[in-house]
Formats: C-alpha cells, structure tokens, sequence
C-alpha cells in the first residue's frame, strides 16, 4: 500500500515538473515569435506619418541596470498610420504585438498642423490596440525623440513616462493622466475642448537616445511632464504652465499641493479634498457663470512669520481665487472654452444649451464669472509650540 501510494506521490511530482517546463518552453516560444510594443510615437511628414515603435527587448529586464538596452526602436514611414507600421515588418519579420502599448505620442508639429482626430480614430477601431492605453503630445521636439530617450531607473522610457504620471496625479497635481475614448467623446460633443498632458525633454543633446546618458549619476537628457496642452477642435493650441495646470484640473476636482507667499515666506497645503462647481446663471436674457471651488487639505510647510491658520487660509483663498481668473481670462481671449463651461450650460440647461451654442464664440470671450473660494486647513499642531 505504502508502495503504491509513493508511486502515486512521484508519478503527480513528475507530471507537474513536466507541466512547468513545458509550459515555460511554450511562453519561452511564444515571446520569441512577437514584438511587444510598449509604446508608439507619431510624427507627420511631407507624404504621410512616421510611426516610432519602441519594442521591449526580452534580453534585458526593463527595470533593471546593465549595458543591454531594455528596450529597440523600430521607425517607418507611409501615407497612413497603418501602412507605416506595416512597413515595419520589412525590418523585423516578428508579428508586432501592439495589445501591450502604454502609451501613445503624438508630435508637436503633428498636432499643430495635421490634427489628432484621424489618429485617435485609428486607435479606437484597432482591435489590437489596448483601451487603456493612454496619450499625450510633446512639446519642442518630435515624438520619436520622446521615444528613443534611455531614461534613469527604468530603460523603457514608455514605462517611466507613466510612473512621473502617476506619481504627478498623487503628489503634484499638474498632469492628469487621459485615454483616446476620452479626447474623442470631447472632440465629437464639441462642447468642451480637449486637454491632454505633454511631455518635453530637459536639454536637446542627442546623449539622450544613448546608453551614455544614464551612465552618470546626473544624466545630461531628463523626461519632463509639467502640465496639460489644450486644443481647438482636434488641433493643438497651447501649453499650460506647472501652476496654470494645477488650476485647470481643480475645475475637474482633482487634489493636488499648492505653495502661497505670505510676506517674505512661504507655506505649502495638500489639497486632499476638492469640490468645484460651476453654475450658469440666466438674468434678462444673458448668461454669466459662478464658480465654487471648496477645498480641504494639511499644511506641510510654513516659513512664514505669521502662521495661524485663519491667516494662512486667506492667503491661500485669495492666491488660487486670482490664478483661477487668470487661466479664465487667458482662456476667454483666447475663445477657448478648455475650461468647460459650456459644457456645464448643457448638463445643467440643455433647452437654454441649444440657444446659447448657437452664439458661444461670440458670448465666450465677454461673459461674466465670479469666483470664489473657500479652503479648510487642518490644524496638524505645532512642533515648536510648548504645551
């Protein structure tokens, strides 16, 4: 009985070895037969596109350190997109696995000139193509110089480009991570201009494209994200600065750290919670606009010489009321409603939306808004108070 029931022990130890090395030869097969792409630039040209694919490199660990570079850049053009990806093939005969893309890049120039519309298009009815992939556009240089950048920490630039994103949304709050079914529902709505981060780069040295610009402990290129673009219809229209940014995605509730002069210091508050409105208001026959914006957050820091809360708060509340004007002014000479309040006009009063859109670009630029601002600072103590 004992005898048989080793024999059953070592014959179930055998079977499940054998299942592991197989099905590690098997994944081993499958990965040498594909290209994993993790991210794709698009730039235009006199005839067409030029497409960069960054692939990973399955000889190294993307995360890791050492001389093999986590990643190989593929770049073609062609008339389409599609066919610039195919012409690809002619150089790497594997089968391009686009499922695994993070991220979607779109050059500057591009976006000025020729527009995102038709790229998003393609993306969205792409089988092959991730829904949660995400995008952005540079700004001073082109896609493919984004793509082919060797970053510190981690060699896939794709991969690092989304962890400052992520990173950004929790500590800074000037980027906001976007999807292309997001900027195509605002394209087609067109009752709110799209807004999606941009990327640059900290110096134009070519060293940024070499294994050479992670070799010091201060590398010479760096991956900038600051803030968010803002288009007009589907075309690029301008860059919003580190603070505008942290303004414009408060209009969309996001959290985010602000620091206040107070005299000849500073403070610094974490926004933790953030709540805005904005009402439209219909009087004799015009529109005019209230915006609410209430927050809560902890005060990190204070090199001020005063710093009782009530004090700190006002001087907060006044600081961002004033930002919050600015971007709405620099918005409405632009005729730019990046801010959405149209949009608000046809969520809150669709019949009064009919009449209003008809004559917004006329409207936009001299309608009236008021802004007010509330902030709740929590008393975290002080170290330097006795009891």
């Amino acid at each position: 009985m004992k005898k048989k029931a080793w024999a059953l022990i070592f014959f179930v130890i055998i079977t499940l070895l054998s299942s592991v090395v197989i099905s590690k030869n098997v994944e081993d097969t499958l990965i040498k037969s594909i290209s994993i792409v993790s991210a794709i630039g698009i730039d235009s040209r006199d005839e067409g596109y030029e497409v960069t694919l960054q692939m990973i490199n399955t000889a190294a660990k993307p995360d890791s350190a050492g001389e093999v570079p986590g990643s190989i850049i593929y770049q073609q053009s062609g008339r389409t997109i599609s066919q610039a990806i195919k012409n690809i093939l002619n150089r790497n005969p594997k089968k391009i696995f686009l499922d695994s893309a993070e991220l979607i890049v779109i050059g500057e120039q591009t976006a000025r000139e020729q527009g995102i519309h038709e790229i998003l298009a393609l993306f969205l009815t792409e089988s092959e193509i991730s829904s949660s992939i995400k995008i952005m556009v540079t700004k001073d240089y082109p896609a493919s110089r984004i793509i082919r950048t060797i970053t510190p920490a981690e060699k896939v630039s794709s991969k690092r480009i989304n962890d400052i994103v992520h990173s950004n949304e929790l500590n800074l709050g000037s980027v906001s991570g976007v999807y292309p079914v997001k900027v195509m529902n605002d394209l087609l709505r067109n009752i709110k201009a799209a807004a999606i981060p941009y990327v640059t780069l900290s110096s134009d040295q070519e060293i940024g494209s070499s294994q050479e610009n992670i070799s010091s402990p201060e590398p010479e290129v760096l991956l900038i994200l600051n803030g968010m673009a803002y288009f007009k219809k589907d075309k690029l229209a301008g860059y919003l600065s580190r603070d505008e940014s942290k303004i414009f995605l408060g209009f969309t509730n996001n959290t985010t750290t602000i620091e206040t002069k107070c005299g000849a210091g500073f403070f610094t508050v974490h926004i933790k919670k953030s709540k805005t409105s904005v009402k439209p208001v219909f009087n004799n026959g015009m529109i005019s606009f209230q915006v609410k914006r209430k927050m809560k957050g902890e005060l990190f820091e204070s090199t001020c010489s005063k710093d009782d809360l009530p004090y700190l708060e006002s001087k907060a509340e006044t600081a961002i009321k004033n930002e919050m004007a600015g971007l709405i002014a620099r918005s409405q000479e632009e005729n730019n409603d990046f801010l959405g309040f149209l949009k608000e006009v046809y969520l809150r009063n669709p019949y009064k939306f009919q009449e209003i859109n008809k004559k917004w670009k006329e409207l936009y630029p001299e309608v009236p808004v008021e802004v007010e601002v509330d902030l709740e600072i929590e008393d975290i103590g002080d170290v330097n108070r006795i009891p």
